[in-house]
């Protein structure tokens, strides 16, 4: 992707100039379970509201540790978001910020649009709130991708004012759904220095010639329009370090399509050659084994 394509892509996505300060604060008593401290947070995003989301970290020392922003799949499971991520709710094999948190990160779990504490009112179902999120950026010009990364990059804002945070940069760890925003947010926003993207990315045209329904939250219109698709943007992330993982059995996130973004990643590292990417493939489905956290979280502190 040149300079020109970049413009284009950010044209399309039409972010927010007024992303607000933060203004970060905690909500309630932190508590301490075993290895970890869990505090509730508060931060400021654009359009007025302020969002919370749990902040985990060590439950000893004293820092600075390193900071990771967790973001959770889909799955329909609109009553979880962060909460699961966080170790509060839902499948352990999803408490993937709680892992990472115990290995010496400090890690925000947010729920995206339509998730967890933004789901929708009581008794819509959580899907036709999702549409209906959706409807509102589309008639305004924008996508729910938009509405995300505005949110997000707040999110990012109230983690590296978090005073037990290091560095002028946060990692950012995501899984499905979670993972194609991690990788427009890495595209976004400078203070990311590293993505570390499971079961999740995979080029467009690659699921549309399989039939497959491109995610709401992560899909930008025009963009193939352009000549471009999801191999080009993460491809675009270098030289901060990238991730890759996916079970080769996996019928969700399709090998098929993971294989083009793994390619021009490689690519591009002919260009770049200080580049740094890890690729973590396994004989599993669309699941997160706890193996394959442990082994991202010994990445990612490599990458320090």
């Amino acid at each position: 992707m040149d300079d020109s394509q970049r413009a284009a892509v950010l044209g399309l996505l039409r972010l927010r100039d007024d992303v607000p300060e933060h203004g970060l604060r905690a909500e309630g008593v932190a508590y301490v379970s075993g290895p970890l401290r869990r505090q509730r947070i508060s931060y400021a995003v654009p359009g007025g509201a302020r969002l919370t989301a749990w902040l985990l970290r060590p439950s000893s020392g004293s820092g600075p540790w390193p900071g990771v922003i967790a973001l959770h799949p889909h799955g329909d499971r609109f009553d979880l978001g962060g909460d699961e991520v966080a170790g509060q709710a839902g499948q352990r094999e999803h408490h993937y910020g709680a892992t990472l948190a115990e290995r010496g990160f400090a890690v925000l779990c947010p729920d995206l649009p339509g998730f967890g504490m933004q789901r929708g009112p009581t008794g819509l179902p959580g899907h036709r709130w999702e549409e209906l999120l959706l409807s509102r950026e589309l008639v305004e010009g924008r996508s729910l991708l938009a509405l995300t990364l505005d949110q997000l990059r707040a999110a990012v804002g109230a983690l590296l004012d978090y005073q037990q945070t290091s560095d002028l940069t946060v990692s950012v760890l995501g899984y499905g759904m979670g993972a194609r925003a991690a990788a427009w947010l890495t595209f976004v926003d400078q203070r990311v220095g590293a993505v570390w993207l499971h079961a999740g990315v995979g080029q467009q045209r690659v699921l549309l010639a399989q039939n497959r329904l491109l995610p709401r939250h992560t899909l930008l219109p025009g963009l193939l329009a352009l000549g471009l698709d999801q191999a080009d943007v993460i491809a675009a992330l270098l030289p901060r370090a990238v991730g890759i993982s996916y079970g080769r059995r996996d019928a969700v996130a399709l090998p098929a399509a993971v294989a083009p973004v793994i390619a021009a990643l490689h690519a591009r590292q002919e260009l770049l050659p200080g580049s740094k990417i890890a690729v973590l493939d396994g004989d599993y489905d669309h699941r997160f084994p706890l193996e394959v956290q442990q082994a991202i979280a010994d990445q990612l502190l490599a990458w320090r």
